[in-house]
């Protein structure tokens, strides 16, 4: 199973590995943690990890959304940081 929070993520990943994922219906659970989700088995979601680790050009996450998703991914990113800066806290 692949989660997600925001639907356009798992619809961008099926439309990247559409040879993949076609036949994942995305299905959503209102009020759950996660509410997006796809059902893949576990050997074609070790090709999708494959293929996103082959396709990675980038040494800062959070710097490569901006620049990829512009001001649409404006709450994302947002999101990204203050995640990173819980996580920086813990690290101190």
């Amino acid at each position: 199973m692949v989660r997600a929070r925001v639907r356009s993520h798992v619809e961008a990943l099926k439309d990247r590995f559409s040879d993949l994922l076609a036949d994942c219906e995305i299905k959503e659970f209102a009020g759950t943690d996660y509410a997006f989700r796809i059902f893949v088995e576990k050997s074609v979601w070790s090709q999708v990890l494959v293929g996103l680790n082959e396709e990675m050009d980038y040494d800062n996450f959070k710097s490569k959304v901006a620049r990829h998703q512009g001001s649409e991914g404006d709450a994302y990113e947002h999101s990204l940081h203050e995640v990173w800066s819980v996580m920086n806290r813990l690290q101190k």
